[in-house]
């Protein structure tokens, strides 16, 4: 009887080691450089910062394949509050508050866009769950297609 109630507390400390490291676990979001990476990431929250990139700071929520980023640029004399949000379809829209700049483009890991670079940039940590309400974009916003390689764009009111 002893051997087998020692077993199966030997059996407990181990499940709780594996789940307790897989808990603290946090991915090196800076590596990201698929898609499916991206929606295989847990519920995280990220400080968005670096001492390379002067003036930049903000909050990040990553999870179930969204993303919301609150961040601020500022530099010779003025501040941009931005925000973005990335949908498990790939669409990424960013607005600022305090400037006119709405814009709606694909998310793309491997290029230098906005929201690949803010990867790069951001320290995280793992979280209980993310309130669905902080991923939706603004009502009555018009967001302007980034301009693609064609040089066309077009305007979408979402």
């Amino acid at each position: 009887m002893k051997n087998t109630a020692s077993i199966v507390i030997g059996v407990l400390i181990v499940i709780a080691v594996i789940l307790t490291g897989y808990w603290f676990w946090v991915p090196d979001v800076g590596a990201l450089r698929t898609w499916d990476q991206f929606l295989s990431l847990p519920t995280m929250q990220c400080t968005i910062g670096d001492a390379s990139v002067k003036g930049l700071s903000g909050t990040m929520y990553v999870g179930q394949g969204r993303l919301r980023a609150d961040y601020k640029i500022e530099g010779e004399g003025t501040a941009a509050n931005l925000h973005t949000i990335v949908y498990e379809d790939g669409s990424a829209y960013t607005w600022a508050d305090n400037v006119d700049f709405a814009q709606k483009s694909v998310f793309n890991l491997g290029d230098s866009s906005t929201e690949a670079n803010l990867f790069k940039i951001s320290r995280c940590k793992r979280v209980w769950n993310l309130d669905p309400k902080m991923f939706v974009i603004p009502i009555g916003k018009e967001f302007k297609d980034r301009v693609g390689v064609d040089g066309m764009a077009s305007s979408t009111s979402e």
